[in-house]
């Protein structure tokens, strides 16, 4: 659909550089035989025919070989300049009605629409206006229809950021080129300009201030902490003491209530310690652990415990391997309580001495126990001879 473009702004704003933009940059108009008075245009276009002028174009826009052309006409008042009410319209004026039967395609360019002929106005389909912004830039505004007071009517508008691309002033002579724009900036665009600098600062110093106060808080909560630690020391509890063991003394579950058969009877065959009226009192106090082992005998290698019980675990090999080379390092004994203990009564005729382990068959035992264990042994003085004798 054949259209007329009305670009407007005020003088060196840009107007004619966007102009020549569209017939670079637009599709719409490339391929397409043009027509243009834009003073060094670079871009392929015509001038009237020979023996015509701006002024008749109303008659050679109709040739058949100009039927589609563009029509980009710069300082367009000139051409179309108002006129009083009731004076006769000119023909190239009144073949603005009519231009679209033909393909023709308009791009009108002057300052404002107030300085066109009336019916001018009236025929134009789409109105843009490049005006200079508070920021400092340029905002394109676009009406369907023209706007006499664009800054009135720029709530109605269209509104759009715009900017000129540079390389469209090699395809023309523009005064624009030559001349500096200085449009009037808004108190606020050095306002933005310095929040860009300052803000980053701003919120550094409050991400600083903030994590130095919650460095403060955790410092305080670390030294509230191990006030309340110091108030209690540890959770250790020495189980030794009386008043610790009724704590830590697990409650039966049968305190307080009747007494039941089945409280009397074992969980475990021949462990009369089982029996589950005893589930609050029972308590492990030791473990098995050897030290001592005696070769030879009836029995053959055993080892025993210090309350001198057999430990079946260990096997006759691994009893032998110790009567050999020496029971294994005890991590568990705790070398200062051993040297507080008091000197025992002096040993019986038939008493072990400390530390050792028998061979039967008559060869000199090796000393294989822990210094400064006494009770390893005593138990087999109460027999009146030596584990594992005849």
């Amino acid at each position: 659909m054949a259209a007329i473009t009305l670009i407007t702004g005020k003088p060196r704003i840009g107007k004619t550089a966007f102009a020549v933009e569209l017939l670079m940059f637009d599709d719409f108009y490339k391929g397409r035989k043009i027509f243009s008075n834009i003073n060094g245009l670079l871009i392929d276009h015509h001038k009237p025919p020979e023996g015509h002028s701006w002024e008749d174009m109303h008659e050679w826009l109709k040739w058949k070989e100009n039927i589609g052309s563009v029509v980009i006409y710069d300082e367009v008042q000139y051409l179309f300049p108002t006129r009083s009410s009731g004076s006769k319209m000119p023909e190239n004026v009144a073949f603005l009605n009519i231009h679209g039967h033909y393909g023709i395609d308009m791009i009108l360019i002057t300052q404002s629409a107030k300085l066109l002929d009336v019916n001018l106005r009236e025929v134009v389909n789409k109105h843009i206006h490049i005006a200079a912004n508070k920021m400092g830039g340029l905002t394109r505004l676009e009406w369907n229809e023209v706007a006499l007071n664009p800054t009135q009517q720029a709530r109605n508008a269209l509104s759009s950021s715009h900017k000129i691309r540079q390389e469209v002033f090699e395809y023309y002579k523009s005064a624009e080129v030559h001349t500096a724009h200085s449009h009037v900036k808004s108190r606020w665009y050095y306002v933005i300009i310095a929040m860009l600098f300052v803000l980053p600062c701003i919120l550094g110093l409050v991400g600083f201030m903030g994590y130095k106060m919650y460095q403060g808080y955790k410092e305080k909560a670390g030294i509230s902490a191990q006030a309340e630690e110091a108030k209690e020391p540890t959770g250790f509890k020495n189980p030794l003491d009386p008043e610790n063991q009724k704590e830590m003394m697990p409650q039966s579950g049968i305190q307080g209530q009747n007494l039941k058969p089945e409280d009397f009877v074992p969980t475990l065959a021949e462990k009369p310690e089982s029996k589950p009226i005893y589930n609050g009192v029972r308590q492990v106090k030791t473990f098995e652990y050897p030290v001592g082992c005696v070769d030879g005998g009836k029995s053959g290698c055993t080892c025993y415990s210090s309350q001198g019980t057999p430990l079946k675990e260990i096997t006759k090999a691994m009893c032998k391997d110790y009567v050999k080379n020496g029971l294994p390092f005890n991590p568990y004994k705790d070398e200062q309580q051993i040297a507080q203990q008091p000197q025992t009564a002096p040993q019986t005729a038939y008493e072990l001495e400390k530390g050792q382990v028998l061979t039967m068959g008559g060869q000199s035992p090796q000393n294989l126990m822990y210094d400064g264990y006494t009770e390893a042994g005593q138990q087999f003085a109460q027999r009146g001879g030596v584990v594992g004798s005849p």
